[in-house]
């Protein structure tokens, strides 16, 4: 038995923490290398790895580790692998194109090894790490033998089971008529018939609700109906018969039927007993898939709570709401959502579901329109929720659509007539979202009056223009604007952020244009070799410190302990509210998508108990012989929440260029051999 080997079932034995120094770091895994790679405690270490690789002294020695137990792990062990391995952050900038190349090589066989190669391909495509054309084909190819029993009269279960699911997701993903029809082909293997059924009533359920008009929706939810109906037909097949329940009452309910109390005790029923199934279940990657059963059946309810429009206005407000909700519903129910790690911004995916509104609109019209106090049952009912978190803004804007298509009819005499711009004074005056919506509804019969304020906020942010070019405005405008997208904050804390948005556009740009060599030059932005001591990010990080004394209307503070848990490079208290810029050094990879991917969760946990916003400031060291522009230096990135429920927070990060050389060193023999390197280096 290895050394490793030996160390971990002592560790076992006496129930301590499995750490990669407990094991005997990482020489001692390198060194009994030919032992562990095939061995089923690869797994194990691999996670050990994984868990301890911001702070592992050569992660490409780990890395390649890994991918070489790709080939030699038999089926459990692989699973592991994979799935720890695309699961991890950290790691996949690192390990998404070797391990890419692996699970290609062992994605070609007949086994259950192919199977769980070719689902991790389909996460790595999905999440944008590697093309996606040739995994689709691998997927097509795959399933055209399995359904013309090239691989044998007997396949392997997990193979059908994982190329199926892999089908699934990209088929839902991808607009590509050969992954669907190579879905539909398998139906020829009867054992695994509720897979593929189930597979295809969620693809045309999510293509129905996607439609635009009526005509185009109801078939393909029909047609999910169907397929439901095939798939509900297997006895354990609860998720596809709550999802035929739910279905079901929606084209009930856009006919004019109630749905009734059994209905709706049939579908809780059935949730409880999925539910409590599942819990014996490991959660996987398409873990959404399952919890978008629950958002069905709140679905269900909310339309169950309409079953009498006429008759329910005793209560308006719990009726407007439940409006609300419903007639939102699409913009909250997802079938597959985006990967957990995405390599893009925005990796392609499937439209969003716009049928929704239009299957439910006519309904809720004729019973509103039949009242004449609906309209300012409305109103009140938007005045009362407007700051109220209980009732999303999707919902909030629901009820002000159904509104206004109440006054106008249904119809638009005059649609340029009723559109309410103010989004320049609301901009002047830092108004958050949901005052900016009552004040549009407000100003909605006053244009005239709505057009003066809004030239008079365009003065006013026209004489605060932070700077004389149009170029570094423009950046400002589009951070800003991202920035509301994500958190829709207002009032002091959006003007706090604009000021050090202004303050750090404006070191970036400083930070480019500074001399970085010779006695004048900045000493964290100098060049250096290899052989010389880089600079440190403290440097840059009291440097910045430094500037925010003389800048912003609050003294910055140094290291202060007990925010977020942690202690913070920067932090600036403004009363009510603070906000913290962390400070990090990248010597390999200046990527803006790497630094938000590894570093950008950090700030966001600072602010966990105040406003969502953070800073991040990276002093890039990587050798270079071109500068970035200037706006390739800034972005604002969107880190979720923790657990469901939480709010997401806006980090921005900010790249500031260090290594750099003044530009005619651009036109040396030696910058020149560096471009080339760099070129042939790139994947």
């Amino acid at each position: 038995m290895s050394r490793v080997l030996a160390r971990l079932e002592s560790l076992r034995e006496a129930e301590a923490d499995l750490t990669l120094d407990a094991l005997g770091g990482m020489e001692a895994i390198l060194a009994d290398q030919e032992d562990l790679l095939a061995s089923p405690e690869m797994p194990l270490l691999v996670s050990v790895l994984l868990h301890e690789w911001p702070q592992l002294p050569a992660p490409e020695q780990a890395a390649a580790l890994i991918v070489e137990s790709i080939p030699v792990q038999d089926a459990f062990g692989l699973e592991d692998i994979v799935d720890d391995a695309l699961s991890c952050p950290e790691a996949l900038p690192l390990l998404a194109t070797p391990i890419s190349r692996a699970l290609r090589r062992r994605a070609g066989g007949t086994d259950a090894e192919a199977g769980i190669a070719l689902e991790g391909l389909t996460r790595l495509a999905l999440g944008g790490w590697i093309r996606s054309l040739q995994v689709r084909s691998q997927l097509v190819e795959q399933a055209s033998d399995l359904a013309e029993g090239i691989v044998g009269s007997d396949p392997d279960p997990v193979l059908i089971q994982r190329v199926i699911r892999a089908l699934g997701a990209a088929a839902e993903w991808w607009h590509d008529t050969e992954v669907p029809s190579a879905l539909e082909s398998l139906l020829s293997l009867e054992a695994c018939e509720d897979d593929i059924t189930f597979e295809l009533a969620m693809l045309h359920m999510r293509s129905g609700l996607a439609k635009n008009t009526l005509d185009e929706a109801v078939p393909a939810l029909r047609q999910a109906l169907v397929w439901l109906d095939r798939c509900s037909r297997y006895e354990d097949r609860l998720d596809a018969r709550i999802f035929h329940t739910a279905l079901d009452a929606l084209l009930s309910f856009t006919a004019g039927n109630a749905i009734s109390d059994s209905t709706l005790e049939d579908l809780h029923a059935l949730v409880v007993d999925y539910r409590l199934t599942g819990l014996r279940e490991r959660p996987t990657w398409r873990q959404p898939r399952a919890d978008a059963t629950a958002a069905w059946v709140q679905f269900t309810d909310r339309l169950h709570a309409l079953h009498s429009l006429d008759e329910v206005w005793w209560d308006p407000p719990a009726l407007i709401s439940a409006i609300a909700q419903a007639y939102s519903a699409h913009r909250t129910i997802r079938l597959l959502v985006p990967p957990d790690i995405p390599h893009a911004d925005e990796p392609p995916a499937s439209g969003d579901a716009t049928a929704l509104p239009h299957l439910l609109q006519p309904r809720l019209m004729s019973s509103l329109t039949a009242r004449g106090d609906s309209s300012a049952f409305l109103d009140r009912w938007l005045s009362l929720h407007a700051d109220d978190p209980s009732a999303s803004e999707e919902a909030r804007a629901a009820v002000r659509e159904l509104r206004d298509l109440m006054r106008t009819g249904g119809g638009s005499e005059d649609p340029k007539g009723r559109e309410i711009e103010v989004s320049a004074v609301t901009s002047a005056l830092a108004l958050a979202a949901p005052v900016r919506d009552r004040l549009t509804a407000l100003l909605h019969n006053e244009p005239e009056l709505a057009e003066d304020l809004n030239k008079s906020g365009r003065a006013v942010l026209s004489a605060r223009e932070p700077d004389l070019s149009d170029y570094a405005n423009t950046i400002l405008r589009e951070l800003q604007e991202d920035i509301d997208r994500i958190t829709g904050i207002g009032g002091e804390a959006a003007l706090r952020v604009e000021e050090l948005l202004v303050f750090l556009l404006r070191y970036t740009r400083w930070s480019i244009e500074a001399e970085s060599g010779g006695p004048l030059g900045e000493p964290f932005l100098r060049p250096f070799t290899k052989d010389e001591e880089s600079p440190k990010e403290v440097d840059m990080a009291k440097d910045v410190a430094k500037r925010l004394y003389t800048s912003v209307s609050t003294s910055p503070r140094w290291e202060v302990k007990n925010i977020g848990a942690g202690r913070t490079d920067i932090v600036l208290f403004y009363g009510a509210f603070y906000i913290v810029i962390e400070c990090k050094q990248e010597p390999k990879n200046a990527s803006m998508d790497y630094l938000c991917t590894r570093y950008s969760v950090q700030p966001a946990e600072y602010g966990a108990t105040d406003i969502p916003v953070g800073f991040l400031v990276v002093l890039d060291l990587t050798p270079k012989t071109r500068k970035a522009l200037l706006h390739q230096c800034l972005r604002v990135t969107e880190v979720p929440p923790a657990e469901p429920g939480g709010r997401p927070h806006a980090v921005i990060t900010v790249r500031i260029q260090g290594n750099t050389r003044s530009p005619s060193y651009s036109s040396t023999p030696a910058a020149y051999r560096q471009r080339q390197r760099s070129r042939i280096d790139q994947p």
